[in-house]
């Protein structure tokens, strides 16, 4: 009977430590649902309406990045009525725009969207509020898309023959130099 005390007590923690890990990584999956749990805030105070535009900290070129846009009074921290029923935005760099479009604000959860940037450089973003059609406030503000961070820049098709070939003529000149120094004291000792 003792054997089976054991098998009981290993299976048991085994529950636990699975339980546990689940727990875990719930929470902390939770956390990166939206831009503003993982990420950085643009916020700016303007017509009377407090901006909080939600995104990723670090933003990559050819990878997903999350947008919330959210709108609030400036006078007041709770919302009885919808300040804004939707939202347009815009991406452009240098004049050339990447993306335009409206978003609805939703019965529930966040104003957002997902969005992949082609390129690398500097993007202006512009969210103009709109409520019914009329617009509430409008912001801009600059963001970075920098390459991923697994990214590595391709060799250009000469370096490797080259250091191939640089390296063999210097292992090839060493190897020279200690052969003739041991055929001259091999000589000198017969």
């Amino acid at each position: 009977m003792p054997g089976y005390a054991v098998v009981w007590v290993h299976a048991t923690i085994s529950r636990m430590k699975t339980a546990l890990l689940s727990t875990l990584y719930f929470l902390l999956s939770c956390a990166f649902v939206y831009a503003h749990g993982s990420g950085v805030s643009f916020e700016e105070t303007k017509e009377g309406y407090k901006v909080d535009i939600g995104h990723e900290e670090f933003i990559a070129e050819n990878e997903s990045v999350r947008f919330d846009f959210a709108l609030y009074p400036q006078d007041i921290k709770t919302v009885e009525e919808d300040v804004f029923t939707d939202v347009w935005v815009t991406f452009t760099k240098d004049r050339k725009i990447f993306f335009a479009g409206g978003i609805n604000k939703p019965v529930f959860g966040t104003t957002g969207f997902t969005y992949v940037f082609p390129e690398t450089g500097v993007y202006t973003v512009s969210a103009r509020f709109e409520k019914d059609g009329e617009t509430v406030v409008k912001s801009e503000f600059p963001i970075t898309v920098i390459l991923p961070l697994d990214y590595v820049e391709p060799t250009p098709a000469y370096i490797v023959p080259l250091i191939s070939g640089v390296s063999s003529f210097i292992c090839g000149g060493i190897v020279s130099v200690l052969l003739t120094r041991r055929k001259k004291i091999y000589e000198k000792n017969n």
